[in-house]
């Protein structure tokens, strides 16, 4: 099968004349204003909009008449406990010992099968809802997204730049969150390969760069390419200098990535490194900021 792709003479013009509807683009993404009026109603500020009036004169209607039922409930048992006073008083002669029994009640029995019953009942639907298997399997999720993620990134023909970069849900974060960061590094440090934890498009220094970051579990390396003059930009941060950042920024790799700057030299920096290499703490490979040209 072959290459579905639009032909074109040059891929120079191709990039630039693709570049400026991508700028056009997200300028009129940047002045786009909302056809959806949000602003409150012109009715809010009325009174009768702020008060239910109704409500109220049903609530105030519901309070009294629970107080005539309670007052009413009062006077009953006040009742009650003055007869039972004047009749334990006047004990039969016959029985002078024996004390006085209240009444029998008659749905004793009933009330409690009824009780029993939604006992068991309550016990059944408990049950069920334990035993119950769930229907949606996360594991099977999880596959497709990385089958269609592949799927994706043979598709395209350029460098693929996702909005949301799932480097928030790597393992060297959930990790983190049970063992620390160095627990994380060196299970990424056992599995022998560098992981990608960012990758971004960003402007460095009113550039736009492609911005690739990855660890191999001590070291982080961070590489940013220019489309336009095919520069790619190298840095490399030493294991303490990246568990230093890393604790900072508590695992986020983009507020990591927003720290980076181009000096005037096109070496690839950090906020607070020096222009001869130095860093926090000097643990930042000052060999390791280089630039290759394609």
């Amino acid at each position: 099968m072959g290459d579905k792709a639009i032909p074109f003479g040059s891929k120079i013009c191709a990039k630039r004349v693709q570049q400026k509807m991508h700028d056009q683009h997200m300028e009129r993404i940047r002045t786009m204003r909302p056809t959806v009026d949000t602003r409150p109603p012109m009715v809010a500020h009325l009174d009768h909009v702020k008060v239910n009036l109704k409500k109220e004169q049903m609530m105030e209607d519901r309070y009294s008449e629970i107080d005539r039922d309670n007052r009413i409930l009062l006077k009953k048992m006040t009742e009650i406990m003055k007869q039972q006073g004047s009749t334990a008083g006047a004990t039969p002669r016959s029985n002078p010992g024996t004390p006085r029994q209240g009444p029998i009640s008659l749905n004793r029995d009933s009330r409690k099968k009824e009780l029993l019953r939604i006992t068991r009942e309550n016990q059944s639907i408990l049950k069920r809802i334990q035993q119950a298997q769930p229907v949606y399997n996360h594991v099977e999720w999880e596959d497709e997204h990385r089958k269609n993620a592949l799927y994706l990134k043979n598709r395209c023909e350029f460098p693929l730049i996702l909005r949301t970069p799932r480097a928030a849900s790597s393992e060297l974060v959930q990790l983190a969150e049970q063992d620390g960061p160095r627990a994380a590094m060196q299970k990424d440090l056992q599995d022998g390969s560098n992981k990608y934890v960012l990758k971004e498009g960003m402007k460095l220094s009113e550039t736009y760069y492609l911005v690739d970051m990855s660890t191999d579990g001590r070291n982080l390396f961070v590489s940013a390419y220019d489309s336009n003059t095919r520069t790619n930009l190298e840095l490399s941060i030493k294991e303490k200098t990246h568990r230093q950042l890393y604790r900072e920024t508590n695992g986020d790799y983009q507020k990591i990535a927003q720290r980076l700057r181009v000096s005037d030299q096109g070496r690839l920096l950090l906020d607070g490194e020096e222009e001869d290499g130095a860093s926090l703490g000097d643990e930042l490979d000052a060999e390791g900021m280089v630039a290759r040209h394609d």
